[in-house]
C-alpha cells in the first residue's frame, strides 16, 4: 500500500540517488545538451527541487489518494534529461508505490541517456521509447508478462507527467490506446495529467479553454475509448518572494475511463 504520509523530508536512499543523477546530468550535460550550460549546475539544482517541491503538492493534492491502491500506471511525455519523471518515480518508490512506468522521448541522445539512468544503483523501474507520443509503430505492451484480452485487470490508475510538452488533452489521451493495450485498460480506472505551468499569471479557466479540457461530468471519446469528465484545478506554490524563484504551478485534470472497445 501506498504511504498516505503528508510532505516527508528525503530519506537517504533518495537523497542518494538523487545525487547519482544529477552527477549524470551534469556529465552528459555538454554532449548532450540536457542543462543550460550556462550554470549547469545552479540549473540543476533549481530543477530537481522544481521537481520535488512539485511532487511534494501534487501528492498532498491528489497523488496520496490517486495511489492508495499501491500501484500506478505512469506515462512522462518529452522526458528530456528525466525531469520530471525521475524525481517523481523516486519519490514513488520511497513511499511505497509501485509504479510502470515510460519515458517517451523523441531525441534519440537524450533517449540514451535516459536508459542509463536505469542502471543507477537504487534506480526506480522503467522503459524508454524513443518516440513522439501517439506514433503507433513505437509502443507494445509492457514487458513480456502484459495480459491477454481474457485476462483480469486491476484498477490501476494512469498518471501523465508534462513538462516541456504543451499537448491539447485530445492529443495525450488519443496516444493511450496505442501505448497501452486496450485489455490492460481497466474500466472505471481514473486517468490523471499532470502539466507543469507557471506559478503565475494564469488560471484553471483559461489553461481548460487553451488545451480544451472537457468541463466535468462530460462524456466524451478518444480513438477507441469512453471517459467522463473530472475537470482541472491549478495548484499554485505557497511558497513566497525569493523562496518561490523556480517555483512551478500544476495543472492537475481528471477523467475517469467508462468504456473501451476492443479492436477489431
Amino acid at each position: 500500500m501506498a504511504r498516505r504520509d503528508d510532505k516527508a523530508p528525503l530519506d537517504g536512499r533518495t537523497r542518494e540517488l538523487l545525487g547519482a543523477y544529477r552527477a549524470e546530468l551534469l556529465r552528459w550535460n555538454q554532449q548532450i545538451n540536457l542543462l543550460s550550460r550556462r550554470d549547469a549546475e545552479g540549473t540543476a539544482d533549481t530543477l530537481i527541487r522544481q521537481c520535488l517541491d512539485a511532487f511534494e503538492m501534487w501528492w498532498l493534492a491528489s497523488g496520496a489518494e490517486l495511489t492508495a491502491g499501491g500501484a500506478l500506471r505512469l506515462f512522462d511525455l518529452g522526458s528530456g534529461g528525466g525531469l520530471p519523471a525521475f524525481v517523481w518515480l523516486a519519490q514513488l518508490k520511497a513511499r511505497g508505490v509501485v509504479a510502470r512506468a515510460t519515458l517517451v522521448e523523441p531525441r534519440a541522445k537524450r533517449a540514451w541517456f535516459l536508459e542509463r539512468l536505469t542502471h543507477l544503483p537504487g534506480a526506480p523501474a522503467f522503459e524508454v521509447v524513443a518516440s513522439r507520443w501517439g506514433d503507433r509503430l513505437a509502443f507494445g505492451p509492457f514487458g513480456p508478462e502484459a495480459p491477454t484480452a481474457d485476462a483480469a485487470v486491476p484498477l490501476e490508475p494512469i498518471l501523465f507527467t508534462l513538462k516541456a510538452l504543451r499537448l491539447p488533452e485530445n492529443t495525450v489521451l488519443d496516444g493511450l490506446g496505442d501505448a497501452e493495450p486496450l485489455p490492460r485498460l481497466a474500466l472505471g480506472a481514473t486517468v490523471e495529467l499532470v502539466r507543469f505551468q507557471p506559478s503565475r499569471g494564469v488560471t484553471a479557466a483559461r489553461l481548460a479553454r487553451e488545451l480544451d479540457i472537457p468541463a466535468t461530468g462530460t462524456a466524451f471519446s478518444r480513438e477507441e475509448m469512453q471517459f467522463e469528465a473530472g475537470g482541472c484545478r491549478l495548484l499554485e506554490p505557497k511558497a513566497k518572494g525569493a523562496a518561490a524563484a523556480g517555483a512551478a504551478g500544476l495543472l492537475v485534470s481528471r477523467h475517469r475511463l467508462v468504456g473501451a472497445r476492443p479492436l477489431g
